[in-house]
């Protein structure tokens, strides 16, 4: 009984911290907001977000992205971003569902850090108490929730915790079937945010390759292979549709950036850091603190302590312009974009080691640094600029920055030369006499009347991006749809008045991806479960 009241007010705690957290978006004093200057993703997780309504019925959203029909949903994980759509239904407004749906992510932040240190550390509560709070409250975290408002990458900060910890569980203390939460930890990071997904496979292999005594036992090479598998069954859903998807019409990436310019200057990194405020990507002063003591007294550490110091400085390498960045410029790890993602890697490492070193602290010394933290982080929002910006704390703007915002990644590669015809909402025609009328866009479907007065049939290209699984009816029945030469769809109209309809449906392969997504996550969560209560029977024999 003890327990279960210690744990509920840890999570009370955890809960008013998160509200706390975000207090400011949520009494709107300084609202959730696009920055001309900060130039972050609010306009495209906002997008995204309206565009969930139908997602799993109707991956293609007509009444977003300056509708033209952007088939961001096959490229962009979504299924964890969508608990925001069903608060946007229950609260009967995207503003507040989004600002519930950041609050709730906050709070997952702390408790799955929480936990994670409590099962797989076998840490007492203070000490995963302090990571959680280091974790949540780190200076990384606050320009991505902020500045950026990444959407994807704030969902993956709350399961990187749980995949490293389970994942060295799994290494030191032969814990075989950490398979299970690794699987499960990964298939969410992967269906949030792919790119931190690409960084925990390059922490893992650093990982093993700094613990490499650890993989003589053939036990955890098989474990490792299961959870591989079990990861790539679950997500099927989203990397098959994908995959499909590229092969079939050629899809812009995200831009290509080069790595070594948007890498970091030593000397910058630390001023920023040392400024520790969230108007650019920095490690904040905390982690700072923990990299020059943990160099400082390197010699007095513990093995494991240095293994995790080492890591730090390694991936504090990656961040900057010491790392030879044009080596790998035409390798994938130009789909990382900015080595400062690398940050939050840095500060997942020097967290456990904050923790570890700050729990030996008087308590009354702890009570201060916390209380120093949530003034700092307080005064760090304040500080973000309000000139230029623009607030998304209504449906209405909302709905505003969905028609007219644009973003041409993930267009068919076609449509990129041709965007402002496309944008502009330009029909194309193959002969004359014809012309468009009663042209009406709703999320699903994309409708308008062809007046055809030739005696034959005419090619409308019509100004919605082509992708497969697009579909289109003429009075009511089914026509075939083809893609145009600007990257858009085309079909053929017969003589007369036509009434067509434009909207999409998952492909067959894309549907089975899915079912076997689904049946893939039943079973393990079920083989998750049963090991759980014998673990838990076992022990209480």
């Amino acid at each position: 009984m003890r327990r279960i009241l210690r744990n509920i007010w840890i999570n009370l705690f955890f809960l008013l911290l998160s509200i706390y957290y975000e207090i400011t978006f949520i009494m709107n004093n300084k609202p959730l907001a696009y920055s001309t200057t900060l130039n972050g993703d609010q306009l495209f997780h906002i997008n995204r977000l309206h565009g969930l309504s139908k997602v799993f019925t109707s991956p293609i959203v007509f009444d977003n992205y300056h509708q033209v029909g952007n088939g961001v949903n096959y490229f962009y994980p979504w299924l964890t971003f969508y608990p925001a759509e069903l608060l946007s239904k229950l609260l009967h407004s995207e503003a507040r569902g989004i600002i519930v749906f950041l609050v709730i992510v906050t709070y997952l932040t702390f408790s799955v850090a929480y936990y994670s240190c409590k099962i797989y550390l076998n840490w007492n509560a203070k000490k995963s108490i302090l990571f959680s709070f280091l974790w949540t409250f780190s200076s990384y975290r606050g320009v991505n929730f902020f500045n950026r408002t990444d959407i994807g990458e704030l969902l993956a900060t709350i399961f990187i915790p749980l995949v490293l910890m389970s994942f060295i569980s799994l290494l030191k203390d032969k814990k075989y079937k950490n398979w299970i939460v690794l699987a499960i930890g990964m298939s969410l990071i992967m269906l949030s945010h792919i790119l931190s997904t690409l960084m925990m496979i390059i922490v893992f292999i650093l990982v093993m390759i700094m613990n490499s005594n650890y993989l003589k036992d053939i036990k955890i090479w098989v474990s490792l292979i299961i959870s591989a598998v079990a990861t790539s069954l679950m997500t099927m859903m989203y990397w098959l549709p994908m995959i499909q998807q590229q092969k079939y019409i050629g899809i812009s990436r995200p831009a290509k950036v080069t790595l070594y310019d948007w890498a970091l200057d030593m000397g910058n990194l630390i001023n920023r850091s040392f400024n520790n405020n969230y108007l650019l990507p920095n490690l904040g002063i905390m982690v700072i603190m923990v990299i020059l003591l943990g160099i400082i007294k390197f010699n007095e550490l513990k093995n494991i302590d240095k293994i995790i110091m080492v890591q730090s400085l390694i991936f504090l390498w990656l961040c900057t312009k010491y790392f030879p960045w044009q080596l790998l410029q035409e390798t994938f790890f130009n789909y990382i974009q900015f080595p400062w993602r690398f940050i939050i890697v840095v500060t997942l490492f020097t967290s456990i080691l904050g923790a570890k070193w700050i729990s030996k602290l008087n308590s009354k010394y702890i009570f201060i640094l916390i209380v120093a933290i949530c003034i700092s982080h307080y005064a760090f929002v304040l500080g973000l600029p309000e000139k230029n910006a623009l607030k998304i704390n209504s449906d209405q703007s909302i709905e505003n920055i969905c028609k007219e915002y644009t973003n041409q990644d993930y267009y068919p590669k076609a449509a990129t030369n041709n965007s402002k015809s496309i944008e502009n909402k330009e029909f194309i025609f193959n002969s004359k006499n014809v012309s468009i009328a009663n042209l009406k866009i709703k999320a699903t479907e994309y409708s308008f009347t062809v007046l055809n007065n030739n005696t034959h049939k005419v090619t409308v290209d019509v100004p919605i991006l082509y992708y497969l699984g697009i579909k289109a009816d003429s009075n009511n029945k089914l026509i075939s749809t083809n893609v145009s030469k600007r990257g858009t769809v085309s079909i053929d109209v017969e003589k007369g008045k036509s009434k067509i309809t434009v909207y999409s449906e998952y492909t067959r392969l894309a549907k089975l991806a899915q079912k076997i997504s689904l049946i893939s996550s039943i079973l393990i969560l079920i083989i998750g479960i049963v090991n759980f209560y014998r673990k838990r029977y076992i022990r209480l024999e």
